[in-house]
């Protein structure tokens, strides 16, 4: 039983690595970057660095395909957008190792907003008002008719990467006079009415268009604090997004795992599907602390060509990001009415945290790296923000 993880810098990797090496599967890390985090786990038999996926994508194909030889491993575990990248090459990596993926143009559809939006209306799965640069630019669309804030999004991407959020007609219009948006061509975008209301999410295992696996929870805090990542959450049932995601996946004969976010509109509770990402998540840590171990399922999945289905998970889970809470603690704490009871809630919750991402007392070095590439980071780029090692900006198709 041996496992290769990659993208092991970031905590979705992590949960992974976490999940598998306590069961005792054999499992080797992987990542372009040297200063990955799962390499400190005590789960980690053994890492190795390959070329850049979005740089180097032959060089980084070629590494994994000699390192799965090498090791003699029997399952791959993708992890973030280098699982496109294996699916487009699933051909040549299938005849030496197996992986649970979704077919390669299934990923593009999900990938686009634009190409699953047009699907989610076909199926009559609720989506926000969206509209096209091109539209707005040429006036077949007026600025004034939209309903504000909307939120200028870029067509591929993850997390709160490249969003914008615009509050009037005026300040669209100054935005769209521009020749780009943050020096990528205004093609790459696309705007759409922002929902009032609570950001509920939903992820889901398919096989072969067969649910397998399901969990759903609410985002209580975000990182940004607009909007974006959740840093803290709560599992709970949100049947109707539960029912719109797997309808959306059944049409695809989706295999693998998808998540999707829904704004829940706080007048007509009704939720609108706002994102879709066709990997493995930032929140698995949720699923796996509600009883939904992902991993796990996927190990099994890949191994034995098919799980019993786990449809039912427990409510009330509350997990929490300790990189994510430690960035947005500030502006968290800026717009907070009573700050000092925020500061008090945020160190001792009222809810007893099950797990956190990246952080387990049995397994503390993990964190201590990912710290550190954090703090050499902001003193590389001389700022608190964070900064990826590798852009999104590359374009998927």
């Amino acid at each position: 039983m041996s496992v290769i993880v990659t993208n092991a810098r970031n905590r979705i990797a992590y949960n992974v690595v976490r999940s598998l090496g306590q069961k005792g599967i054999e499992l080797y890390t992987a990542d372009f970057v040297s200063r990955s985090m799962s390499f400190a786990s005590r789960y980690s038999r053994g890492h190795f660095v390959y070329p850049s996926p979005f740089s180097d994508p032959e060089g980084f194909v070629r590494r994994l395909i000699e390192e799965i030889h090498r090791l003699g491993v029997e399952v791959l575990i993708p992890v973030f957008e280098e699982t496109f990248l294996v699916a487009k090459h699933v051909d040549r990596i299938s005849k030496c190792v197996s992986v649970v993926l979704p077919d390669y143009e299934n990923i593009l559809i999900a990938h686009n907003k634009d190409r699953w939006a047009k699907l989610a209306r076909k199926l009559h799965i609720p989506i926000p008002g969206s509209y096209s640069i091109e539209e707005l630019q040429a006036d077949a669309v007026s600025a004034r008719g939209l309903r504000y804030p909307v939120l200028v999004k870029p067509k591929q991407g993850g997390g709160a990467w490249g969003i914008r959020q615009i509050e009037s007609a005026e300040g669209l219009k100054i935005l769209l006079s521009s020749d780009n948006c943050n020096g990528l061509p205004w093609g790459r975008f696309f705007i759409q009415e922002k929902i009032p209301g609570d950001t509920h999410c939903v992820a889901m295992l398919m096989n072969h268009g067969q649910l397998r696996a399901k969990v759903a929870y609410k985002q209580l805090r975000d990182y940004p604090v607009t909007g974006g990542q959740a840093t803290m959450r709560v599992s709970m049932r949100s049947y109707k997004a539960e029912a719109y995601l797997q309808q959306l996946l059944e049409s695809l004969n989706w295999h693998g795992v998808c998540q999707a976010d829904f704004m829940v509109d706080k007048n007509t509770q009704v939720p609108y599907l706002i994102d879709l990402n066709p990997r493995l998540w930032g929140s698995l840590a949720q699923a796996i602390a509600s009883g939904v171990d992902f991993p796990y399922l996927i190990y099994r999945l890949a191994r034995e060509g098919d799980v019993e289905p786990v449809t039912e998970f427990k409510t009330g889970v509350v997990t929490r990001w300790i990189g994510g809470e430690l960035g947005a603690f500030f502006s968290h704490l800026r717009r907070s009415p009573a700050r000092l009871q925020f500061v008090r809630e945020f160190c001792f919750p009222l809810t007893r945290t099950t797990l956190y991402d990246d952080f387990s007392i049995a397994d503390p070095f993990p964190l201590l790296v990912w710290l550190t590439d954090a703090l050499l980071k902001a003193v590389k780029f001389r700022s608190l923000k964070a900064v990826s090692h590798e852009s999104l900006e590359g374009i998927w198709k």
